[in-house]
């Protein structure tokens, strides 16, 4: 069997990719959008480092990863209306 590295693992992948929304979403100073990055992302990571993927780890990443869907489509339509 060949090992996992962290970038094939699902929840680091998450992750990371959090991590990097964060980031934009801090450039653009929308904080909703940071916040709900960070969220997944720290969710993410608590599903990722744990030693047993438990049913409430899953949950708690779908919940966040539904919060920034939420939260961008928010930041689609300020800039919908702004004209952008």
């Amino acid at each position: 069997m060949v090992a996992q590295t962290l970038e094939d693992q699902p929840y680091h992948r998450i992750m990371r990719a959090a991590h990097v929304i964060k980031g934009a979403a801090s450039n653009l100073m929308c904080q909703s959008l940071r916040q709900a990055a960070t969220d997944l992302e720290k969710n993410a990571s608590n599903a990722n480092n744990a030693a047993t993927l438990t049913d409430e780890l899953k949950s708690e990443v779908q919940k966040s990863y539904e919060d920034l869907q939420e939260a961008v489509e928010a930041y689609r339509e300020f800039l919908d209306d702004i004209g952008v």
